[in-house]
């Protein structure tokens, strides 16, 4: 899907004018800094053109503050809508990847029926012309009905000048780019790990039923995992606390609790911790 068009309002753009405006004037260097990160796209050139806007005219007051904002304005504006036509352009030409165009197309008489001459103004149109005049037709027309020799037999059928079909293809795309969005969002690895948990646990999908070949190698993958995340965990040295304190445990105390807890794995039939298997959360 396209970005949609640049709007100041949304981006929020004047506040973050007005808060570099203000760093600038205040010659703080660390809100400069942070102020300057805000606008990314406030390069040399941008900044050249920016401080060579003379000073106001007495007929016009203002008017190097507006030219000034235009400036950073159109920095931003022009780099989105150029990257916004280019993702148009793109889902165009998938749209167009995706659709098959077949053209059938049947020529329409181009002499006349009953002298032969050529036909003028040949439309695509409408009801296809084979007589050259109204003479032409006349005279057919007389032929016929005398049922003379040689008389121009005229038969309507349906013409079909051009037909377009088009049939949409789905392309799939590579295995890789799902396993790369699901490891760059947190939340989606998470929810796709519990769904996998409750599928499992459930028993009412029989796709992984014990008799299913995919439930023992999702076991044997789950093994080198869990042995993966041990190994990991029992590598990880916690900081130690500065002071010893009755207060909430911090995250150097978290880490070790759970290194004990997931690293003790226990039997195969052997519940622990209370009869609750805590690699599982319930």
């Amino acid at each position: 899907m396209a970005r949609k068009r640049y709007d100041p309002d949304e981006v929020e753009f004047d506040a973050r004018y007005q808060r570099w405006l203000a760093a600038l004037e205040s010659g703080d260097e660390t809100e400069l800094l942070e102020a300057t990160a805000a606008i990314p796209t406030l390069n040399s050139q941008v900044l050249d053109r920016f401080f060579a806007v003379e000073s106001d005219d007495l007929e016009r007051p203002g008017q190097r503050a507006m030219e000034q904002r235009l400036i950073v304005l159109l920095s931003e504006f022009r780099p989105h809508e150029a990257a916004r036509i280019r993702e148009l352009h793109k889902a165009r030409q998938r749209r167009l990847d995706r659709t098959t165009r077949v053209s059938c197309t049947v020529e329409l008489p181009t002499k006349c029926a009953r002298c032969g001459s050529k036909l003028k103004d040949v439309k695509p149109t409408g009801r296809p012309r084979i007589y050259c005049s109204p003479a032409c037709r006349k005279a057919a027309y007389e032929d016929r009905r005398a049922h003379r020799d040689g008389a121009v037999k005229v038969q309507v059928v349906e013409r079909v000048v051009t037909e377009v079909r088009e049939r949409r293809i789905d392309v799939p795309h590579p295995r890789s780019e799902c396993i790369r969005e699901v490891f760059a969002n947190d939340d989606a690895l998470v929810n796709v790990i519990w769904a996998l948990i409750e599928a499992v646990r459930g028993g009412e999908d029989l796709a992984f039923s014990p008799d299913q070949p995919r439930f023992w190698d999702l076991y044997n993958n789950t093994e080198v995992l869990y042995e993966a995340l041990t190994k990991r965990a029992a590598s990880y040295e916690p900081p130690e606390p500065a002071e010893p304190s009755d207060e909430k445990p911090g995250v150097a105390t978290n880490v070790q609790r759970n290194m004990q807890r997931f690293t003790c794995k226990p039997m195969p039939g052997e519940e622990a911790h209370g009869g609750r298997d805590l690699r599982f959360p319930p």
